[in-house]
């Protein structure tokens, strides 16, 4: 026999007129689990009349009742529910007593309870599954019955329709132009997540509810408020600033969640990536969206935490947009701390995507018409390529990376080791120090935070030196971020010698590249061996002192 209970929530206030639901608050969503609390909220239409209005949620479910006051402020209104266990099926009916005019009844049916998590950002946030090599597998899956205890919802954007709140199950079954259906008009990132989440935890996973903003394009100082941005030095404001802030993040201020997820970053390559403790550029700007987004959203004691989980995506290799400095970049994202959480990034974890390009990201085959004629010489090993473009074809080339169910496994892994107690390692390599000895270059990684994981070098090109593991010749020439575009010709420009502190530098005449990125500078070397939290590099043909060293990948 079925369970019923009824809870009552009371909102008393003035004003007058229809009520409505917030456009989040639908049939079919999750709503956080306890031991936080929950609310529904919406707006009241005013009218001319001061009369006192009483706003009765009632939700059934199961054998009790129970009711809770609420509050109207101007048009707002909301309602906090005693905090729910996970699941159930809910449905929630919000009547208003002394609405003169219009709707004054007002209801969402198949509401549970789980882990909401909001993801934003950029276009690798927002890319959608339909562009993902994994999409098939995942809806055979579902399809099948699994991961059905997620439900996910998008706002509309550049890449996305809105999604409204459903089960996967049934978004697979609407059809969607474009994408084929619903459910492959999600963010993949944001998905996959929730799907890997899912299978770490097995039977224990809660219900997860998905609320996707991210917007293609966008930059960091969209996410924040002007004067949350004015307290870093460096960082450009114009009109479209604020602006995603106020539309995507401020509607959610009185929606409980359980964490955030945040991929962004290309479009502000060209910014300076700054330093957090010199309160410069985006290493700054970053953490202090961090913090005004819990602040925002944990104004009611017992809903978001103030410390709520901020999960952080690195870069991909392509995602440079043109400009030099990947690594310097990366550094930024962590708030110049090469590791996270920080002291100006607590309780966040990290999901390091430089290693994670396009399997097949060449698109010199795709602009050279390769895929229609394989005969011409310049198309000699584009079959793989093409064969991957006919399965799922790129979003507007290899920067949007199709391979991103791994990314949504690294999320997923160091949510659980760090978010529900899961005893797994939750970051990737880091650098520990370094020692030089006979010609060989050993590189120490942080063998605590490794845990059970272990160092693997990949397959390289060894006769051209292309492990991407960098010797520094000579230490005037170090530089964090380096001009795209150089102040003149046969000069070169460095934003931050790593104390924030630009200089220029003159190139060797009549020599292509030289200065502070030349092969001279930095020179590659190769990887000789690799143990389970180091790897050796032969420098023996260095003929140079060894100030430094670094590794990255190409772009």
């Amino acid at each position: 026999m079925k369970a019923t209970a009824t809870l009552l929530a009371a909102v008393i206030g003035c004003a007058s007129g229809a009520i409505t639901f917030s456009d989040h608050i639908q049939d079919h969503m999750i709503l956080q689990r306890a031991p936080q609390k929950a609310a529904v909220h919406g707006t009241l239409e005013t009218g001319s009349e001061d009369a006192p209005i009483t706003v009765t949620a009632k939700v059934a479910t199961g054998t009790s009742t129970y009711s809770v006051e609420g509050t109207v402020d101007g048009d707002q209104w909301v309602a906090y529910l005693k905090p729910s266990e996970a699941g159930g099926n809910y449905s929630i009916t919000v009547t208003c007593d002394g609405c003169s005019q219009g709707n004054n009844t007002i209801s969402v049916y198949d509401v549970t309870f789980g882990d909401v998590w909001y993801c934003a950002g950029q276009s690798n946030m927002a890319l959608n599954l339909h562009h993902t090599v994994s999409r098939n597998k995942s809806l055979d899956l579902i399809q099948s019955g699994k991961y059905s205890n997620i439900r996910i919802y998008s706002m509309a954007s550049n890449m996305n329709p809105n999604i409204s709140w459903t089960t996967l199950k049934n978004a697979t079954n609407t059809p969607k132009r474009h994408s084929g259906n619903l459910f492959f008009a999600m963010s993949a990132t944001c998905y996959y997540f929730a799907e890997s989440l899912t299978d770490i935890m097995g039977a224990a996973a809660p219900p997860i509810g998905l609320i996707h903003t991210a917007v293609g394009g966008s930059k960091a100082e969209q996410w924040t408020s002007n004067t949350t941005s004015a307290k870093c030095a460096n960082v450009t404001l114009n009109g479209g600033s604020q602006k995603l802030f106020d539309a995507r993040v401020k509607p959610f201020a009185k929606t409980t969640i359980k964490g955030f997820l945040w991929y962004q970053g290309e479009n502000d390559m060209g910014e300076l990536f700054g330093n957090s403790e010199r309160s410069t550029g985006y290493a700054c700007e970053v953490p202090n969206m961090i913090a005004e987004w819990r602040a925002t959203l944990s104004k009611e004691p017992n809903t978001t935490s103030p410390e709520a989980p901020f999960g952080l995506v690195t870069l991909a290799p392509t995602g440079s947009e043109g400009h030099p400095d990947m690594g310097g970049m990366y550094a930024a994202q962590m708030g110049s701390y090469g590791n996270v959480p920080n002291a100006a990034m607590p309780n966040t974890f990290l999901a390091h995507a430089f290693d994670l390009g396009d399997p097949w990201s060449n698109t010199t085959c795709y602009h050279n018409g390769c895929c229609d004629n394989f005969t011409l010489p310049k198309c000699h090993g584009c079959e793989g390529f093409c064969d991957s473009c006919k399965e799922t074809n790129f979003y507007m080339g290899a920067i949007h990376s199709r391979d991103k169910k791994p990314l949504g496994d690294r999320l997923a892994q160091a949510a659980y080791g760090s978010v529900y107690g899961g005893t797994v390692p939750v970051r990737g390599p880091v650098l520990s120090g370094c020692s030089l000895s006979n010609g060989k270059l050993t590189i120490t990684f942080n063998k605590t935070l490794l845990g059970s994981q272990s160092v693997i070098v990949g397959d390289y090109q060894r006769d051209r030196n292309a492990s991407m593991v960098q010797i520094l010749t000579n230490s005037s020439l170090f530089c964090m971020q380096i001009d795209k575009d150089p102040p003149a010709p046969g000069e070169q420009s460095c934003r931050d010698d790593g104390e924030g502190n630009p200089f220029v530098v003159q190139l060797p005449k009549g020599e292509k590249g030289g200065g502070m990125e030349s092969t001279d500078t930095w020179p590659m070397v190769n990887i000789t061996s690799s143990g389970p939290n180091s790897v050796v590099a032969d420098v023996s043909g260095i003929t140079f002192l060894l100030f430094a060293t670094r590794s990255s990948h190409p772009t």
